[in-house]
């Protein structure tokens, strides 16, 4: 079976990619399958019906099956209360001026809050100082323009999140790095009631501090070519000496840890049938005929063309 991009669905079918990836998400699209951050979509595919209704059909069909239990959850208050409340990643409900209304547990344990008591409407997300500095500035007002937003792999200052919302302040030797989502929620009369923000890990490091920082360093520059003086001096210790602790702390040398997130990168962007295989390795900073790349087809096991057909198969 053949497969297509969004991209190429969204032109068949005239509307967007990010419609067509909607459709994916909502399991609308038979036999669509998610490879890496990619949708894959069978050839001839069936286009999903428009949900949205004249008022007539709305009122006629007003009512689905009793059976479904997804709009049955969806109109229990208490039992759809619950399932945000255990929502296993954290999230923040936020009012259309920025105060914030709801977290849920997973958040107050993200922030280290044991047993919430504190009113969240004294923290207003859209007069956060410290929007600029965590890099998320425009994000939040896009936001609170109305549009759904995503941002990939922002360092969280996790400690001073935990001081904000009065959390165990013991000082933290972690780090933490996450793939956010924010989406407005409108009321019956279109108008922007709600922010959901959700927050999902990408990465997360708990060890010495030097450690943590050589870490996020590598996962940072990847796609170049591996400089250990420069990784020396991102961490302020001599190459012998850190390579050693590295070593130590991890059981592999800094330069093995890169290889490793170069592999790891290079397996994702396989199964991205939008790229050549050349492309892959252009994305990756390798050169195709070198030591590297003959090293990564060895670790894989067959060739990229291989492991491309056998993960597009899965």
């Amino acid at each position: 079976m053949g497969y297509m991009t969004v991209k190429e669905v969204g032109e068949q079918w005239g509307v967007g990619a990010r419609a067509v990836a909607l459709y994916c998400t909502e399991g609308r699209i038979e036999g669509a399958v998610k490879k890496g951050n990619i949708w894959l979509i069978p050839k001839g595919a069936v286009k999903p019906e428009d949900r949205r209704r004249k008022k007539d059909d709305c009122q006629e069909h007003e009512q689905p099956p009793e059976s479904t239990g997804l709009f049955q959850a969806f109109h229990n208050k208490e039992l759809f209360f619950d399932i945000v409340k255990h929502f296993p990643h954290p999230m923040h409900i936020c009012a259309s001026d920025g105060t914030m209304l709801f977290a849920n547990d997973a958040f107050y344990q993200f922030v280290k809050v044991s047993q919430p008591k504190e009113d969240l409407s004294k923290h207003n997300v859209l007069r956060d100082p410290g929007l600029e500095g965590w890099g998320i500035k425009e994000f939040v007002q896009r936001a609170y323009q109305g549009e759904v937003v995503n941002a990939y792999d922002v360092k969280v200052p996790i400690q001073e999140m935990v001081n904000k919302f009065g959390g165990d302040n013991d000082m933290l030797s972690e780090s933490l790095f996450h793939n956010m989502t924010a989406f407005p929620i409108y009321n019956e009369s279109h108008q922007l009631a709600y922010i959901v923000t959700v927050f999902v890990i990408s990465r997360y490091y708990q060890d010495r501090e030097e450690i943590i920082r050589g870490k996020e360093y590598i996962d940072s520059h990847w796609k170049e070519e591996f400089d250990i003086d420069q990784l020396a001096e991102a961490v302020h210790m001599s190459r012998y000496h850190y390579t050693r602790l590295f070593k130590q702390h991890t059981g592999m040398t800094p330069y093995n840890y890169y290889q490793e997130v170069k592999f790891a990168k290079f397996k994702e962007l396989l199964c991205d049938n939008s790229l050549s295989i050349t492309g892959v390795f252009d994305e990756c900073g390798i050169d195709y005929s070198g030591s590297l790349a003959k090293k990564l087809k060895q670790k894989l096991g067959m060739t990229p063309s291989q492991y491309r057909r056998m993960k597009t198969k899965e």
